[in-house]
């Protein structure tokens, strides 16, 4: 593994780990300030509308800048965003922070670019399944905890423990090697514009049926601590227990996912990929057994894992090296289309806690299907800018998504 790429992981482990403190009590914190559940649904929102707002100047950026300095960049502008929820004295200053946070993927585009420039040829799901298995890693002991500090010495020394490890998770970064942009004229390379990938179909049905997926997921995935907190009675401590075991699921499924996308294609292992998560959704809600539940939250990892081999699907259906305006597009419409989930799935929760998982885990399944059915071999060749060069299969390559991406809220 390239030495770039063993940092970029070591980064993300770091971030993972700090992220991971908090991720599953800052709803429970945000409820705690008085929000009730819609309006926890309403912060989860509007972090997407910054996170959408992000994605399309940092995919120009991404194809303009030296790209290891786009991405610290955008770093120092997250690592803050704790002490944010640390001095929050109600769910509006909460908001605050997450758009900070939100903000900071502005680099995201960059990040993709350059892994997968560092990737090995014909490793790309591997490789970048490695990479977000170092977030999910981060994320297994960090729940825990972040539950037991929450627990026993307060929320707010959780928020600080995470700036300490997003400032070094950024210092790590640093240590990158520089990396100009790639100036070349395939399909998803930076002489292509917005405008002519856009024109590709096979992208844009690939966009499409993924950006749902991701509605499905953001529609629950504030919800599943509150859920188990509302309905199984669990405490922060167990909500913490309750997060690594899905990160810990996260990263297993990630690495076994990216080999199988190497070897079957990506479109493949994203539709098996999410039939299982939906698996684990309606094991959620109708499963009682503390063994049995615990399955369901690992297989309950499956999405992240999914969402961290997914942009190997870009390089796929171009048919050619993707770098940062392809990303980009990619990373806004899942946004974009994730925008209203938080919201209606606090709607569809106060209505009945079960009903919001169940539509996620129906809509999945024929989200599945659309993907199945949707599926063809990459073009070899196809020409979206008039007078480009030619496309090819060999160049397939994959990123993480995040914070939606691999980083979180």
């Amino acid at each position: 593994m390239p030495r770039d790429i063993k940092l970029m992981t070591l980064s993300l482990f770091l971030w993972g780990s700090g992220y991971g403190l908090y991720a599953y009590v800052f709803p429970l914190h945000i409820r705690s300030l008085g929000a009730s559940p819609g309006q926890v649904g309403v912060v989860f929102s509007i972090m997407m509308v910054a996170l959408a707002a992000s994605y399309i100047p940092g995919g120009v950026i991404a194809d303009r800048f030296e790209r290891k300095r786009t991405i610290l960049l955008s770093w120092f502008v997250g690592v803050p965003a704790p002490l944010l929820y640390y001095f929050a004295r109600d769910y509006k200053v909460a908001a605050v922070g997450a758009v900070l946070y939100s903000l900071s993927m502005i680099g995201y585009p960059a990040m993709n670019a350059y892994a997968a420039a560092r990737s090995p040829t014909g490793k790309a799901g591997f490789t970048f399944g490695v990479v977000n298995a170092g977030f999910a890693a981060g994320m297994i002991g960090g729940p825990v905890l972040g539950g037991w500090i929450s627990g026993v010495l307060g929320t707010g020394n959780v928020f600080l423990i995470s700036f300490v490890l997003f400032a070094v998770a950024s210092g790590v970064i640093g240590l990158l090697s520089p990396q100009a942009p790639d100036r070349s004229g395939h399909v998803g390379g930076s002489a292509a514009g917005y405008a002519d990938l856009l024109e590709h179909r096979q992208f844009l049905r690939f966009l499409a049926t993924f950006s749902s997926m991701a509605l499905a997921y953001y529609m629950i995935q504030p919800l599943i601590p509150q859920y188990l907190g509302d309905e199984v009675g669990a405490s922060l401590a167990l909500v913490g227990l309750a997060g690594s075991i899905t990160s810990l699921g996260q990263a297993v499924i990630t690495v076994w996912l990216g080999r199988f996308a190497d070897r079957w294609g990506t479109i493949v292992a994203l539709g098996g990929n999410a039939l299982v998560f939906a698996a684990s959704m309606l094991g959620l809600v109708g499963l009682h057994s503390p063994v049995l539940l615990g399955a369901a939250l690992f297989l309950s990892g499956a999405f992240m894992a999914g969402q961290g081999v997914a942009l190997a699907g870009v390089g796929e259906v171009l048919g050619g090296a993707a770098t940062g305006r392809a990303f980009a597009l990619f990373n806004v419409a899942v946004a974009t289309s994730s925008i209203i989930g938080p919201y209606v799935g606090g709607v569809l929760y106060e209505r009945s806690p079960a009903m919001p998982f169940l539509v996620c885990a129906a809509a999945l399944t024929v989200l599945s299907a659309v993907m199945f059915l949707g599926r063809r071999r990459p073009c070899v060749k196809e020409e979206v800018i008039p007078g480009g060069g030619r496309t090819g299969v060999d160049a397939v390559l994959s990123t993480d998504s995040n914070l939606g991406g691999t980083r979180g809220a």
